[in-house]
């Protein structure tokens, strides 16, 4: 049973609708439920000050989102709900026990709670109780009293045995002991569906991680892409930068935001990447040529003397360019530097 966060999804729902974005912004409540439900603080991240979202979007990464509802980042960046969750008012829920009902973001026993008494926001008078999904005077034969509750506690998935035992997502309250409901399998503390939890995908101990899980197998993450049978990020992967099987050039190319943009120490001259110290086509600046001379720090030279080494027409040092490391021509991967000869981080 998931307790409710009136406290600070009134603070939440206020904040958006004003555009604030105090990185220090969190609040927290609790409606004083049973154990049962993890919970959730609320930051509110604008970064650069929201520059480019509109009131009430946070930006997250290099987008904007409602964190209010958005599943991916619910109530803070990369919060992302579980499996058959939805995000409602910055909260993470769903997923109740058999025999609850979920008003608004809370799972509540319609047949006993008294600010849901047959049906959500059905609340009773002061003094009254509710039982059998009525209110009146005293709780009818059959039920324990838990405050303004009256519970049946042989099948009341929010006061299971007893008052202050509550079953949680997946489980059903079945002579007054909660057991996972038909349909989830018993995952440790957890009732899994695993047809799609990712957490006990297909298995109890198959964990998709940020991935999805769909029929009981593992998907990629909503910001990746199967390619060749792996999931990447295409914003990041110099082998599927932008999409699958677009590479950059290795060692001289990086994928930066779904784009192949020159390494670091490289300029790019005519839709190449080059380094302007070596490149005898462009030494110093783009379209600088040597011709028959060679390059050695930038400057067209009749010789590589007081050179270490020479490759080409170009003059440099194979014990730390990255572009001759160790020998002509071996080129160290993207973030590696050449020290001693030798490619490395």
């Amino acid at each position: 049973m998931q307790p409710t966060r009136a406290g600070w999804m009134g603070a939440l729902l206020w904040a958006l609708a004003c555009g604030h974005d105090d990185p220090g912004s969190d609040a927290s409540g609790d409606s004083g439920g049973d154990a049962g439900s993890a919970s959730v603080t609320v930051t509110i991240t604008a970064g650069e000050g929201g520059l480019g979202c509109d009131p009430g979007l946070v930006l997250c990464g290099d987008a904007c989102f409602d964190v209010s509802s958005d599943e991916q980042h619910c109530g803070s960046c990369g919060n992302r709900c579980d499996s058959g969750e939805t995000c409602e008012s910055g909260h993470c829920t769903g997923g109740c026990a058999v025999g609850a009902t979920l008003c608004g973001v809370q799972c509540v026993s319609t047949a006993s709670d008294a600010d849901h008494c047959g049906g959500c926001g059905i609340a009773c008078d002061p003094g009254q109780v509710c039982g059998n999904g009525a209110c009146q005077a005293a709780c009818p034969d059959g039920t324990i009293a838990c405050g303004s509750d009256c519970a049946d506690a042989s099948s009341d998935p929010a006061h299971c045995g007893s008052c202050e035992a509550d079953c949680g997502a997946g489980q059903a309250c079945d002579a007054g002991s909660c057991s996972c409901a038909p349909g989830f399998e018993a995952c440790g503390q957890d009732c899994a569906d695993l047809q799609s939890d990712r957490r006990h995908c297909g298995s109890c101990d198959n964990d998709c991680g940020d991935g999805s899980c769909e029929a009981g197998v593992c998907g990629c993450a909503p910001d990746e892409l199967q390619c060749e049978g792996a999931c990447v990020d295409p914003s990041d992967d110099e082998a599927h930068c932008g999409g699958c099987n677009l590479a950059c050039a290795d060692g001289l190319q990086r994928c930066e935001q779904g784009q192949c943009v020159c390494a670091s120490g490289l300029t790019e001259c005519d839709g190449q990447c080059v380094d302007l110290d070596t490149d005898a086509e462009h030494c110093g600046s783009c379209g600088t040529a040597c011709g028959t001379q060679v390059c050695g720090d930038g400057e067209c030279r009749a010789d590589c003397n007081g050179f270490p080494d020479q490759c080409g027409n170009s003059c440099t040092d194979t014990e730390r360019d990255r572009l001759h490391c160790g020998e002509c021509g071996n080129v160290c991967d993207v973030g590696e530097q050449c020290d001693n000869g030798q490619c490395g981080g």
